[in-house]
């Protein structure tokens, strides 16, 4: 990912970790935003000063991917709670036939933390290690975001 004349290659970067970043951020904003905040994530890594003497790469864009998606909910979800109170949904698209939308709506209530640290844990099968390495905070935090997610979740869906 670095040249031989010792210049980073974002492209390549992209390139190796869009797809994963992806996921994650689908798991964050769901699917049709997710492509949108890795991209902005990654441009706006790119663009810090301290971006070349970032050591893992990976955990960077990770954490950008996690403020980004924090933003873009701050900026929608008002609005995305505007549009389904007054949407009559009389038919279901097929994407969302096995979904259930109380608990869509329980989760896009979580805060962006609580709802990575459910992505990852859950749906990405990781260990709260790994996911603390990936939120970039501690392991004891992510532990704390869960436990929080699943009371506010259990309070939601009651």
């Amino acid at each position: 990912m670095i040249t031989a004349a010792g210049v980073i290659d974002n492209e390549q970067v992209y390139r190796s970790y869009s797809q994963e970043l992806t996921r994650y951020a689908t798991g964050l904003v769901g699917p049709f935003d997710a492509s949108d905040v890795v991209t902005d994530a990654c441009l706006k890594a790119f663009e810090t000063r301290t971006w070349p003497e970032v050591v893992d790469r990976r955990a960077y864009l990770y954490k950008t991917v996690l403020s980004v998606a924090n933003d873009h909910h701050r900026r929608t979800l008002s609005r995305r709670l505007r549009e389904m109170r007054s949407a009559q949904r009389d038919e279901v698209p097929d994407y969302a036939q096995d979904v259930d939308v109380e608990v869509l709506a329980a989760v896009d209530r979580l805060s962006v933390q609580q709802r990575a640290a459910v992505y990852l844990t859950y749906w990405e099968d990781l260990s709260p290690h790994v996911v603390a390495e990936r939120m970039g905070v501690s392991t004891g935090t992510v532990k704390r975001h869960l436990a929080r997610a699943r009371k506010r979740l259990g309070e939601l869906l009651s």
